[in-house]
């Protein structure tokens, strides 16, 4: 059955994102290539942050034809230059309604073992450099009618790794959470809101070993519906937060995990 036109007006207004700038980080790949696929699909102009730039010129150029459209912003995240270039790409927008921070990276070792460099790296990346950035466009998004930041957490950030060697990450997401509630507190006041997504396991880069391994098998067990996540599965809560819809919605964790915490 055909969708009325006062329907599509109807989901539009609430979820579109037609005339929305985004900044989606970690874009070349993964999770972070599909949030923003979405909110492009959405109609929004993305702004796509990754330091591979190949891998961004392929989603800009496969965007072709889609409701909205890329700029590629190739960028280091944990280096002064890498944040004023994203500050740069939002100013040359004028201006930034969404910060979907996204960018993030693992290092395997035990809280006994792990070196000073390896936590110092991570918890650079996944929690120092979403603070950085989301300083840096804070003025952008005060000028949003609609200023939304996403963190993307993990379920790693509200519940303990099942599985040793996660010390730095599972710190620095449960710092990120941290985070996102504290923002979302300060800048309620601007009309920004301020949330997280706390995925569990998904096929992607930094997970593609582990789930091809027989390791697998005993973490699906974690998970209630017995399968691990696919990624167009974020997209629900992504655009949810993202939209002028959630407006009343600031300081929430949002677990997309297949029941995993749950438990």
């Amino acid at each position: 059955m055909a969708v009325s036109q006062s329907s599509q007006d109807y989901l539009q207004g609430l979820f579109g994102q037609s005339g929305r700038t985004a900044v989606v980080t970690g874009a070349s790949s993964g999770l972070g290539a599909e949030m923003a696929r979405a909110l492009v699909s959405a109609g929004a102009h993305v702004i796509a942050v990754a330091r591979r730039e190949h891998r961004l010129d392929a989603l800009r150029d496969g965007a072709g034809g889609l409701a909205g459209t890329v700029t590629t912003c190739v960028a280091d995240l944990g280096t002064d230059a890498g944040i004023d270039a994203v500050a740069g790409a939002v100013r040359d927008r004028s201006g930034c309604d969404v910060l979907v921070a996204n960018a993030g990276t693992a290092e395997v070792g035990n809280v006994e073992s792990m070196d000073d460099e390896s936590f110092s790296r991570v918890m650079a990346l996944n929690l120092n450099a979403q603070w950085r950035l989301a300083k840096a466009l804070f003025p952008a998004l005060v000028e949003s009618d609609a200023g939304r930041v996403i963190n993307i957490a993990s379920i790693h950030g509200i519940l303990a790794p099942v599985r040793p060697g996660l010390a730095a990450y599972a710190a620095s997401k449960h710092a990120l959470v941290g985070l996102t509630r504290t923002q979302a507190v300060e800048w309620a006041k601007h009309g920004i809101t301020v949330n997280a997504i706390a995925p569990g396991y998904f096929p992607t880069e930094m997970t593609a070993e582990l789930l091809a391994s027989r390791a697998a098998k005993r973490l699906q067990q974690f998970v209630p519906m017995d399968r691990f996540g696919a990624p167009q599965e974020l997209v629900s809560a992504l655009l949810f937060l993202a939209s002028p819809a959630s407006g009343y919605v600031t300081g929430t964790v949002v677990p997309v995990d297949g029941g995993w915490s749950a438990w």
